[in-house]
């Protein structure tokens, strides 16, 4: 199955032309953008997507934007404008240095001798877990853990999750490395020919493997599996490691958490994909939970999707955050996104909070059964 970027873009044209056509002019897009420091509102967005020419405001939200959704969750016009600013990012006239060192790496197949060196050092990082990188032979199994670059995660949720596995006695395969990226994060940046190209790389792989489920704990990962059912027609079923978990639960003996811990929303595994539930059904068995948004899809972004081009503006949304975890009470919060964890994890760090992983927090809410 031959994809190439012109199918992306074709699509986005169409929501753009769409959204051109039926904008009311209200600006709740904006007012609801949690990153919109410069208060760019959606008229200055419009006339760049209308005309091509940029203004130096634009093109700095540009790169700033997250991807979080929430311009298109307020929009009373049904406009998506998510998409819109994601045909803006393939425009860009200049991309930014840090994106540009961010592809340099991650998910470039490409870049074999580099990413041979990397290996090296990554394999060694993973522990037992370094023969999963990059491996050559895959195995046909039904259930089929995809970690991707996540592999090298300091969240250690690969290795909780496998770990869940072999106490559930389950057989299975692991997909992980830099060269099984799910080209998600350069298709959330503009980049629609690359990620594509990555997907078309990932169902190859798959299909090694011919699996009945493919388990992420990524989010990014998962709506890239997701989006490659829907264009293949593929018989797996895509989950994340919440409803995995979920479907074995009862098997394992659990024991809470003396610590209330926050629930943190996934952008795109609950804003744009429709599945707060799974993730809250699991921390009950952990911990008592403290929600810290008025409902899931008012949770605020880890900022992570504007690949580090402002480091400051994220640590505003992670000390915003912080203040809220705070407010309600909370000792800690969890993520089910690996993504998210790690956007936070720094931050958190920084100001003495414990962050977990929703299957680092699982494994030892397990332990005990052992």
């Amino acid at each position: 199955m031959e994809w190439d970027g012109s199918e992306f873009e074709a699509s986005l044209k169409r929501v753009t032309e769409f959204g051109l056509d039926n904008c009311i002019g209200v600006n709740d897009c904006m007012r609801a953008c949690p990153v919109n420091r410069l208060g760019v509102n959606q008229n200055e967005l419009d006339s760049v997507l209308a005309s091509g020419e940029w203004t130096e405001r634009v093109q700095t939200f540009v790169t700033e934007c997250v991807q979080c959704g929430d311009c298109t969750l307020a929009c009373p016009a049904g406009v998506h404008r998510d998409h819109m600013m994601l045909m803006l990012k393939a425009m860009l006239p200049k991309i930014p240095m840090q994106w540009q060192l961010y592809y340099y790496l991650k998910g470039r197949r490409d870049q074999q001798l580099l990413i041979s060196l990397s290996n090296v050092y990554g394999r060694l990082q993973a522990g037992p877990l370094g023969k999963h990188v990059d491996k050559a032979d895959l195995a046909e199994k039904d259930l089929l853990f995809y970690f991707g670059c996540y592999i090298f995660s300091s969240s250690k949720a690969p290795a909780a999750t496998l770990t869940l596995a072999d106490r559930l006695g389950l057989d299975y395969e692991v997909l992980a490395g830099l060269r099984s990226c799910c080209g998600w994060p350069q298709y959330l940046t503009g980049k629609m020919g690359y990620g594509q190209q990555m997907l078309i790389h990932l169902e190859t792989l798959i299909n090694r493997v011919a699996p009945e489920v493919i388990v992420t704990g990524c989010a990014e990962c998962y709506a890239g599996l997701v989006r490659l059912k829907k264009k293949t027609g593929a018989s797996w079923t895509p989950l994340t490691t919440s409803e995995w978990l979920l479907q074995h639960a009862d098997k394992l003996a659990w024991h809470k958490l003396d610590t209330p811990i926050a629930i943190h929303d996934s952008c795109h595994i609950t804003k744009k994909l429709g599945k707060p539930d799974p993730a809250r059904q699991l921390l009950t068995r952990i911990s008592d939970v403290i929600e810290i948004a008025p409902s899931p899809d008012e949770c605020v972004c880890c900022g992570y999707y504007n690949i580090h081009a402002n480091h400051e503006l994220n640590h505003e949304l992670h000390l915003e955050k912080l203040a809220v975890v705070a407010e309600k009470g909370a000792e800690a919060m969890a993520c089910e996104c690996v993504t998210c964890w790690e956007a936070f994890a720094l931050s958190f760090k920084q100001a003495d909070v414990p962050l977990w992983e929703l299957m680092v927090a699982a494994e030892q809410a397990t332990r005990g059964g052992e």
